[in-house]
């Protein structure tokens, strides 16, 4: 296909791509270097001003090519591409075949895990399932089962996910495993247990998140897997409190956020490059750094310590041991020319690369459009929390008027684990809160915190959310009150809330 190519084309090709993004996750290349693992929804195939253009990002990156061809191959698609405004060819390859390797592994562990329920557990398999399930939202990631209690007959569901597989596949099961269970109620199955299998050593955010979940009219027991002793072990549900020795040593530790006491020349630099855009560049110190961004996309860092300037963003970085001030200056108005809410070109890496950054920024100044009975003085974004060792950063942490913290998690992309991820974070600041850590670390100054727990807000576009938030919500405990909050489509240029609602 050339670049005169018609329309009926430009179609086919874009057919094409969209059938092969209807998949899982894939490997993206670019001339035979791979740039990454992306999942579907961190992807898209447009056409503007006659042009197909197929974009991919992630949190910290983004690229875009314009496609001229394309040629599926087995669990591959070739795309013949150009990039930097026509001027450079390049070929740009979708693949799977790892994750059909995978796949197969995914196979042999749900063979071996059936064998093991049956010999440790007293329970026959009647189901053992590791394909896809589009229409409940459940993919070949997570082996699923349907168990029968040799004793008393009674069914039970069962999900599992193997070694091999990442962290943010283990986390997901849990949500995998409601899924599961409401699908096999909704072909009349009745179930009175949820058996939920992890591998040994990786349960940590599934047994904290259990002591907020419940499902209706069944138990939910977990366990980990040994796989080399082909063992299972019990996993208690506990909550933050039952580290609270590991807790209380990182919280005191913990740098929060606050005014730093840098040197003159650091404070020289820093004010050097916020007087380049006073009104479009905020800056953020954090640790032993400042950071500056624009509407949420940082494109310079200072490190105090080292005394160096780390300047551009997504790949494109580099250091200096000084301020470039012509290159800042050329960086910060491309930056702003891009970012804003119609640009010129849409696949641009300033305009794609931390969307959620970027409505957390408009959201920060001015979070009464988001709900009016919030304290607009008091708007907290990137808040440290802590797991024993492990530090975490919350989109907005805001409170109303009377004193209630809100825990606020944005997406703007759909996401199945949007209710789960926002648990995560409400935990840790409940926990925060009933030890007094915000008061003594300085938040909210002048006002009286309620004893009452937070509120989690999820926001969004509203035609955003993944079809699965509600029943995932409605499985958090009311002790959590999670509500859904629908935002405009177009937010960049002003949020606007469509609806609200309250999910559990």
């Amino acid at each position: 296909m050339t670049s005169s190519s018609k329309p009926a084309e430009i179609s086919s090709v874009k057919y094409e791509l969209e059938v092969f993004l209807l998949g899982d996750e894939f490997d993206l290349y670019e001339d035979q270097r791979l740039i990454a693992s992306v999942a579907p929804s961190h992807s898209a195939a447009e056409v503007s001003y006659g042009k197909l253009i197929f974009s991919c990002w992630g949190e910290d990156w983004s690229k875009s090519w314009r496609v001229l061809d394309a040629a599926a191959s087995g669990a591959s698609l070739r795309l013949d591409c150009t990039k930097q405004l026509g001027t450079k060819r390049c070929i740009v390859e979708l693949k799977r075949d790892g994750f059909i390797q995978l796949s197969q592994s995914r196979t042999e562990f749900a063979s071996k895990l059936g064998r093991l329920i049956e010999s440790s557990l007293g329970f026959a398999v009647e189901q053992n399932v590791t394909s896809q399930d589009s229409l409940h939202n459940l993919s070949g990631v997570h082996t699923r089962l349907l168990l029968r209690d040799r004793l008393n007959n009674r069914l039970s569901a069962g999900i599992a996910v193997c070694s091999a597989e990442s962290q943010a596949h283990v986390d997901a099961v849990l949500g995998s495993a409601i899924r599961w269970a409401k699908a096999l109620q909704a072909r009349g199955t009745r179930i009175d247990r949820l058996f939920v299998f992890i591998p040994i050593g990786r349960g940590t955010t599934i047994a904290n998140r259990l002591t907020a979940v419940a499902i209706k009219d069944a138990s939910i027991t977990c366990f980990e897997i040994d796989e080399e002793t082909e063992e299972l072990r019990s996993v208690a549900p506990y909550d933050q409190g039952d580290l609270a020795d590991n807790f209380k040593a990182a919280s005191s530790r913990a740098i929060w956020p606050g005014e730093k006491r840098v040197s003159p020349e650091i404070a020289s630099w820093a004010e050097s490059i916020r007087s380049i855009a006073p009104e479009h560049i905020s800056a953020r110190s954090r640790g032993g750094e400042i950071s500056f961004a624009i509407r949420g996309l940082e494109f310079a860092c200072i490190n105090i310590r080292s005394r160096r300037v780390e300047l551009g963003v997504g790949d494109e970085k580099s250091q200096s041991a000084e301020l470039d001030h012509l290159a800042i200056g050329d960086l910060v108005q491309t930056i702003i020319k891009h970012r804003i809410s119609d640009p010129v070109d849409r696949g641009s890496l300033y305009y794609r690369l931390q969307p959620e950054r970027w409505l957390e920024s408009i959201l920060r100044d001015d979070i009464s459009a988001l709900d009016p009975s919030l304290d607009s003085r008091f708007v907290y974004s990137q808040v440290p929390t802590y797991r024993g060792e492990q530090r975490t950063y919350i989109d907005l942490l805001a409170v109303t008027r009377s004193g209630r913290l809100v825990v606020i998690e944005l997406k703007v992309a759909e996401d199945p684990e949007f209710p789960f991820q926002g648990l995560d974070y409400w935990q840790r600041v409940e926990w925060h809160r009933q030890r007094g850590d915000f008061e003594r670390r300085g938040y909210f100054p002048g006002l009286k915190l309620s004893n009452e727990p937070p509120l989690l807000y999820l926001v969004a576009p509203l035609f955003r959310f993944h079809q699965s938030i509600k029943l995932i919500a409605e499985s958090i405990r009311s002790a959590v009150p999670v509500y859904k909050i629908g935002i405009n489509e177009r937010w960049r240029g002003g949020v606007r809330v469509l609806l609200v609602e309250k999910l559990n």
